[in-house]
C-alpha cells in the first residue's frame, strides 16, 4: 500500500471512529456531519471525498462495527467449536471484552436498532449479525449437549438463555461509565447460567492440565527431561495469547502503572497544541497551557465537541455536561514525555500485584536506560501507526529474545534503537485478545548524514518492522491452531525470561481468583 493509500484508509477510518463518537453522543438522528468532523478534527470537506452523504457515513459505521464483531468474536470462538466448553467461555470473554462491549459502542449499536425498522440497511446490518450470533450459539450447544449427554436439554431453549444473559448484561453496560462497570463479575454471572445447564462443564476451579497451564509449562507441567522447566524456559502457553480475562489484568496490573510515551516537547510550541496517546484501553491527552505549562489528562473524546469548552488545567468552563478532566501523572526523560494511569485493581492478590507494578516500573523512564538526554539533539520526525493480528506478548517477546546492541527495552512494552542519524520507539499496546497496535515514533537527528544515508537507515528499519509484524502474526496463527513450544534447548535472554515470569504469575493470580469465586 502506498503512503498515499495509507494517509486516505486512516482519514477514513478517523472520521469512522468520530461519527462512533457521535453517535454516542447525539444518537443517529442529531448526528451531524459537522459534530463528526469536529470531533475527528478535520476539515468539513473531506468527508465528502469519503463519503457520498451522512446517511453513507452512518452506514459504513455501522458495517465496521458489525466487521469488528465478526472478526473479533465470531472467528475466534468459531475456531474452537469442536472443544465447546473452551468456545462458550472465550466467547463470553470476548462478547463482554471492554474494547468490544465499551459503553460506546454498545449505545451505538441499540442506537441503530432503535432506528432499524425505519431503515432497511440497518436491519440487514444488524440482523445479519445477530443471525450469525444466534447460529454460532445455538450450534456450541448442539455440541455441548452430545458431549455432556444431556439430550433432554433443547439446544434453541439454552441458547436463548445464554443470549438472554448477555443482552441482559449489554444494556447495563449502555448506562454506565467504565469506571463503574464490574467485568468481572457480568462474566462470572454468564458461567453461572452455564453451569446451572451443565453441571461440572464449567466449573470455576482449574484443572490439574491447567495448573500447569498457569504456571507457565506445558499441560504435564515438566520438560522432556522430566525435570522442571526452568523459570522463563519456555513460551507461555497458547490460551495466554487469546484470553480476554488474561488481557483485562495486564492491562490493569501491568500496563496501566507503566510510564508510556506521548512525544517529544518540540510538538508542542504553543499554547493550544495537543498530543494524544493510549494508556492501556484509555486515552490520555496532553497539551501545552498557558505560561508554557504542560497538563496531560485523561481523555473524553465527547471534549471536542463545539458545546464544551475545557480551560488548560481540566476545568469545565462551558457546556451541559457535568465534570472536569481528570488528571493523570506526567514525567519528563530529557524532551520526552510520558505519562500513565496508576490505579490498579483487586482481581489479583496483594503481593501478585507488587510484584507485577514493580515489574512494570523497574525500566520506567523515572529510572530510564542510558539515552534519553540524546533525545534533546533530535527532533521529531512522523508518528506512524501499525495494526498486527498478534498479540502484545507475542511482539514483545520477538524484541526481548533478539535485542540488538543499539536497542533497549522499557519494561513493559516499548523499545527504543538510537542510531547516528536518528532514534526510533515503538510502543506495542493489546487492542484486543490476539490483536495489537504499534505506534512508531521517528526521531531525526539535527545535523544527520546527508539524505541518502538516512533514507538507507530508515528502509532498513521499516523492512525490520514489517518483518517483525509477519513474523508476530505467523506465530499468533499458530498458536490459535494450537500450537505450544517446549522448553528451549539454549538459556533464554534474562528480560525475556523475567517478562514471561511477569504474565506467567498474572495467569496462577487469575486462576486463583477463579477458584475463590468457585
Amino acid at each position: 500500500m502506498s503512503g498515499g493509500a495509507r494517509v486516505r484508509q486512516r482519514q477514513r477510518q478517523r472520521l469512522i471512529d468520530a461519527c462512533i463518537s457521535a453517535l454516542h453522543i447525539y444518537g443517529p438522528s442529531r448526528t451531524t456531519v459537522e459534530k463528526v468532523v469536529a470531533l475527528a478534527d478535520l476539515s468539513p470537506g473531506i468527508v465528502r471525498f469519503y463519503f457520498d452523504s451522512k446517511a453513507a457515513m452512518l452506514v459504513a459505521s455501522l458495517e465496521y462495527l458489525a466487521a469488528e464483531f465478526e472478526e473479533r468474536v465470531l472467528i475466534p470462538v468459531a475456531r474452537l467449536k469442536d472443544h465447546p466448553v473452551r468456545a462458550l467461555r472465550l466467547l463470553v470473554d470476548l462478547y463482554l471484552d471492554a474494547d468490544i462491549a465499551s459503553p460506546r459502542k454498545v449505545s451505538v449499536w441499540y442506537a441503530f436498532w432503535g432506528e432499524a425498522s425505519a431503515r432497511q440497511e440497518y436491519q440487514d446490518i444488524c440482523g445479519k449479525k445477530d443471525d450469525e450470533f444466534a447460529a454460532l450459539v445455538r450450534e456450541l450447544m448442539e455440541r455441548m449437549i452430545a458431549v455432556s449427554g444431556a439430550r433432554h436439554l433443547d439446544a434453541d431453549g439454552v441458547a436463548l438463555g445464554l443470549i438472554g444473559v448477555l443482552e441482559v448484561l449489554w444494556q447495563s453496560i449502555a448506562f454506565q461509565s467504565e469506571a463503574n462497570i464490574d467485568r468481572a463479575a457480568a462474566v462470572e454471572r454468564s458461567l453461572k447460567y452455564l453451569r446451572s445447564v451443565f453441571p461440572g462443564q464449567f466449573d470455576a476451579q482449574a484443572t490439574p492440565g491447567d495448573a500447569g497451564l498457569a504456571a507457565g509449562h506445558g499441560a504435564g507441567g515438566e520438560a522432556p527431561t522430566g525435570q522442571p522447566a526452568p523459570p522463563g524456559a519456555r513460551r507461555l502457553p497458547s490460551q495466554a495469547y487469546a484470553d480476554a480475562r488474561l488481557l483485562a489484568l495486564e492491562r490493569e496490573q501491568l500496563l496501566r502503572p507503566a510510564w508510556q510515551l506521548l512525544g517529544h516537547e518540540a510538538e508542542l510550541r504553543a499554547s493550544g497544541d495537543f498530543l494524544t496517546g493510549e494508556l492501556a484501553a484509555e486515552r490520555a491527552l496532553l497539551v501545552r497551557g498557558d505560561r508554557g505549562r504542560l497538563h496531560v489528562f485523561r481523555s473524553a473524546i465527547r471534549c471536542a465537541s463545539h458545546s464544551l469548552t475545557y480551560s488548560f488545567d481540566g476545568r469545565l468552563v462551558a457546556g451541559g455536561t457535568p465534570g472536569d478532566l481528570t488528571p493523570l501523572e506526567m514525567l519528563r526523560a530529557g524532551p520526552l514525555i510520558f505519562a500513565r494511569s496508576v490505579a490498579t485493581g483487586a482481581a489479583t492478590s496483594a503481593a501478585a500485584a507488587t510484584s507485577v507494578a514493580a515489574a512494570a516500573t523497574a525500566s520506567s523512564p523515572s529510572l530510564p536506560p542510558a539515552g534519553w538526554d540524546d533525545f534533546a539533539a533530535l527532533v521529531p520526525r512522523a508518528v506512524a501507526d501499525f495494526e498486527a493480528t498478534a498479540d502484545w506478548k507475542v511482539l514483545v517477546e520477538q524484541w526481548l529474545e533478539n535485542l540488538e546492541p543499539q536497542q533497549q527495552f522499557v519494561t513493559p512494552n516499548q523499545l527504543l534503537e538510537l542510531h547516528p542519524e536518528g532514534a526510533l520507539i515503538l510502543q506495542v499496546v493489546p487492542v484486543a485478545p490476539g490483536r495489537s497496535r504499534i505506534r512508531r515514533f521517528d526521531y531525526a537527528a539535527r545535523t544527520a548524514a546527508g539524505k541518502s544515508g538516512r533514507g538507507s537507515w530508515r528502509r532498513r528499519m521499516n523492512a525490520w518492522l514489517h518483518q517483525q509484524i509477519e513474523l508476530a502474526e505467523s506465530t499468533q496463527a499458530g498458536l490459535a491452531g494450537g500450537m505450544d513450544e517446549s522448553a528451549e534447548a539454549a538459556p533464554v535472554a534474562p528480560a525475556l525470561a523475567r517478562f514471561r515470569e511477569t504474565i506467567a504469575g498474572l495467569l496462577r493470580s487469575l486462576r486463583e481468583a477463579e477458584s475463590t469465586l468457585g
